[in-house]
């Protein structure tokens, strides 16, 4: 088979495999990520209402842009060949993190580094997307670089909190207390960190900002009573998404995007 050809068949078959594998916990198969989640609890992760949001709304840009990539009129299509191959290992990698999260039923480090391969390949997809100009047409536009922008941005998210998680799991860190604030604390900064590096490399990609946002209000909201009170790491939490918000805003008013 063409490279060409298997790349299409990739795009159009994974993401369909990674929604039926986040389903088989409701068929009685595996463990569901809430329960997961809720084993390895600590401060820097989202409260619960959060995953299938997002996950929901990423899962079917990515049934779309499966069966987009895949028809006749779009088969030629410059930007594909930039994303194609990006996107198609992170649809691998979602659905081989689910396959190990939910058959185990617990968190760890090995999670940890396939989840650092998936953002890889996810802030691949989203900086070529972001890089695309010429005539890139309102299915680009308006499906890739929504796309591409919050699986980078939610993945961002989710990477410091299975590395919380993990932590937590192997028991290098304690489920509350000093140290388990004070770790927090420091993944919160370095992720805070790492999503405005990436915010002000894509010149405030609203996209971007969407998905990594979205898990760091959902981290404030878990510290302030849904998953625990931790009032120091629901501060931190807001202060890192205030920081992403004023860099995405100053890179796009320096763009002209936003009147001065």
């Amino acid at each position: 088979m063409p490279i060409h050809d298997l790349r299409r068949w990739l795009c159009l078959s994974l993401p369909f495999a990674q929604i039926l594998m986040g389903l088989l916990p409701m068929w009685g198969i595996g463990t569901s990520m809430a329960q997961v989640s809720g084993a390895s609890q600590t401060p820097v992760i989202p409260a619960g209402y959060a995953f299938p949001v997002m996950w929901g709304v990423i899962f079917l840009l990515s049934a779309v842009y499966g069966i987009w990539q895949f028809l006749p009129a779009a088969d030629r299509h410059p930007i594909l060949a930039r994303v194609g191959w990006p996107l198609a290992g992170c649809f691998a990698l979602n659905t081989l993190w689910e396959a190990v999260a939910q058959g185990t039923g617990s968190n760890g480090f090995g999670l940890v580094v396939v989840m650092l391969l998936d953002l890889g390949c996810a802030l691949t997809a989203f900086l070529l997307a972001r890089r695309w100009t010429e005539d890139s047409g309102a299915v680009a536009r308006w499906l890739v670089r929504p796309l591409t922008g919050l699986l980078a941005g939610w993945l961002t998210a989710a990477l410091f909190a299975n590395l919380s998680g993990a932590a937590r799991a192997v028991g290098m860190v304690p489920a509350e207390g000093f140290t388990a604030t004070a770790t927090a604390v420091l993944l919160l900064l370095a992720a805070g960190g790492f999503a405005a590096g990436v915010t002000w490399a894509s010149r405030g990609s609203p996209w971007y900002l969407g998905g990594v946002g979205w898990g760091l209000l959902a981290v404030v909201v878990a510290n302030l009573g849904v998953n625990q009170v931790n009032i120091v790491a629901a501060i931190v939490a807001a202060l890192m998404l205030a920081l992403v918000v004023g860099v995405a805003w100053s890179r796009r008013k320096a763009a002209g995007v936003l009147p001065a």
